[in-house]
């Protein structure tokens, strides 16, 4: 597992506005971090790309537009995650990474 990759992430039980079900998120910790702990920090993504708003990126997966959400942000255990799909470019994650900073107001 390292950064900028693309796994099937279950979110379920979700309890109010967090994100629902089983779908791809990046993971977005550090690679240190990846190796030895039991969980991650990742990014859920959606296929719902019809609006962009600040705290969010496009990404292509497998050929397949999405958007990254990063007001979702979430740590989760490594056994919530089920198989890698793919990776992101650096300039998708830059643009992740952006959008992180503008969630966080980390400007």
């Amino acid at each position: 597992m390292n950064r900028g990759d693309v796994w099937w992430v279950n979110f379920e039980p979700s309890i109010g506005g967090e994100i629902r079900k089983k779908r791809p998120a990046i993971i977005i910790s550090n690679n240190a971090s990846n190796k030895f702990l039991n969980r991650v920090q990742v990014i859920p993504i959606t296929s719902n790309t019809d609006r962009l708003f600040p705290s969010e990126a496009y990404v292509t997966v497998a050929g397949k537009k999405g958007k990254a959400m990063a007001d979702q942000l979430a740590t989760v255990s490594k056994q919530r995650l089920s198989k890698c799909i793919g990776s992101i470019s650096d300039d998708e994650m830059n643009m992740v990474v952006e959008a992180i900073k503008t969630q966080l107001d980390l400007f």
